[in-house]
C-alpha cells in the first residue's frame, strides 16, 4: 500500500465549490530518510507529483459554488500565495476545465498505482469534510468515480490529533490538543514554499503525518 495526499484550493468553503487548482502528492509512510518519492539526486520524482490549475469558466457554468467571504480571504494573502495559483496559467500549460483536470487526476494515480505494482491506495486530506467531499461532489456531477475505495479515505488532521493524544497518554502528560502540531517539525522549516500552494499543503501535511507515524511506531506504554 501507499499513500497519496490531496489538496484543493477553492471559491467556497462548501462541498459544491468552485476548485481553482489541485494539487496531489505520492509518499510512504514506512520510508525511514524521507515520505516522498526522492530521484538518487534528492530530488521530487515528478511521477509522484499532480498539479493544475482550473479554468474557471467550467465551475461558473456548471455552477459550482462561488462566495464573496472566500473571496476577501483570498484578498489578505500574500502576491505569492497568489501568484501561486496564476503559475501555470500561460500559453504553454493553460487551466484546464475541471471535468479534464479530474480525469488527468485520475489517469495519474492509475498510472502511479501501475508503477508501484498495483499496490492499494490511501488518499488523504486535511481535514474530514473539506476536500475529499468537494471531489465527491465533482465526481457525482461529472458521473465518474474516485478510483479509490471510499474505506480508504484518510484525513491527516484527525490522525495529527489523536495520535498526539495517544503519544502524551504514553509519556503520562496532559494533552492539549493546540499544542499536537507541536510534537513535530514543520515542513516550512525544510523547505520554502508558498502558502496555499496545493502541492507545498500536501507536502506540509505529509511530513507532519510521516513523522507522528514514527513517533507512534516507537511508542511504549509504561506498565500498569
Amino acid at each position: 500500500m501507499f499513500d497519496i495526499t490531496l489538496d484543493l484550493e477553492t471559491c467556497s468553503l462548501c462541498p459544491t465549490a468552485a476548485v481553482m487548482s489541485i494539487g496531489a502528492v505520492a509518499w510512504r509512510r514506512d520510508s525511514e530518510k524521507t515520505p516522498f518519492y526522492n530521484l538518487k539526486d534528492g530530488t521530487q520524482d515528478p511521477s509522484s507529483v499532480f498539479s493544475c490549475h482550473i479554468d474557471l469558466r467550467s465551475m461558473f457554468v456548471n455552477k459550482y459554488t462561488f462566495d464573496e467571504k472566500t473571496a476577501e480571504w483570498w484578498g489578505t494573502k500574500s502576491d505569492k500565495a497568489i501568484a501561486s495559483l496564476l503559475s501555470n496559467d500561460s500559453y504553454e500549460l493553460p487551466c484546464r476545465p475541471i471535468e479534464v483536470a479530474v480525469k488527468d487526476l485520475f489517469e495519474w494515480l492509475e498510472e502511479f498505482k501501475k508503477e508501484q505494482g498495483n499496490q492499494d491506495v490511501c488518499l488523504w486530506a486535511q481535514g474530514s469534510d473539506f476536500d475529499i467531499a468537494i471531489l465527491r461532489n465533482i465526481c457525482y456531477r461529472l458521473g465518474i468515480d474516485i478510483p479509490v475505495h471510499y474505506t480508504n479515505f484518510r484525513d491527516h488532521r484527525t490522525f495529527i490529533y489523536e495520535a498526539a493524544r495517544l503519544i502524551c497518554n504514553a509519556r503520562d502528560v496532559f494533552y492539549r490538543p493546540s499544542e499536537a502540531y507541536d510534537l513535530v517539525e514543520d515542513y516550512k522549516d525544510v523547505e520554502k514554499g508558498a502558502e496555499h500552494d496545493p502541492v507545498f499543503d500536501c507536502k506540509r501535511s505529509i511530513y507532519s503525518t510521516w513523522q507522528m507515524m514514527k513517533k507512534l511506531a516507537h511508542l511504549k506504554y509504561p506498565e500498569e
